[in-house]
């Protein structure tokens, strides 16, 4: 019984670990958490109704969490930040766009 009911809420529960440094953790409708290392950082990703299911705004990509807040996200590091939160969502196969 216990084995059917963990079964059933495992096909709820989404990947968060991207690779062996980076994650992501949603942490309310629209906003997650980008987690590389020790650094940190929240961007805003929209929830759709249909498809795509997510709207990621790049844009939202602008610094990291203290104490790491003084280190310049360049393009290149923004763009490889985008290029793992799209990983993210292919991994749970949730559609998305990029804006």
């Amino acid at each position: 019984m216990f084995d059917t009911v963990r079964k059933f809420f495992k096909r709820f529960q989404s990947i968060t670990k991207i690779d062996n440094i980076s994650s992501v953790e949603r942490l309310g409708r629209d906003e997650y958490k980008y987690i590389e290392g020790d650094r940190a950082l929240i961007l805003q990703i929209d929830m759709l109704s249909g498809t795509p299911q997510r709207v990621i705004y790049s844009r939202t990509i602008k610094n990291w969490l203290p104490p790491h807040d003084k280190e310049e996200i360049t393009d290149q590091i923004r763009k490889d930040i985008l290029e793992k939160l799209c990983k993210y969502f292919e991994l749970n196969r949730i559609s998305y766009t990029v804006d």
